[in-house]
């Protein structure tokens, strides 16, 4: 897959809005990094987000997240459908 790059749109938008709700910290939009996944559905919607947890030992040997991590995650990505699926 190629490069990509999500301009600002509804669901940038809803989604940090979501994260801001959850966690109180304004999140850093950012196409910097490693590869991404991403770039393999790139071409067939018009935004993309990646979101996950924290994670120190990404991509390592005994690679986990703390449940204590997932927690939060969890009601981000609920606020997130609530805020796309839910009539206003």
């Amino acid at each position: 897959g190629n490069p990509f790059y999500t301009a600002r749109g509804r669901l940038v938008d809803v989604v940090g809005a979501a994260v801001q709700e959850v966690t109180g910290l304004l999140p850093e939009l950012s196409c910097t990094g490693g590869t991404s996944d991403g770039r393999f559905i790139a071409t067939i919607c018009n935004e993309l987000v990646e979101l996950g947890p924290v994670n120190a030992t990404i991509h390592q040997v005994d690679e986990r997240v703390a449940i204590a991590d997932l927690e939060p995650l969890a009601l981000i990505y609920r606020r997130i459908l609530e805020r796309l699926l839910l009539p206003v």
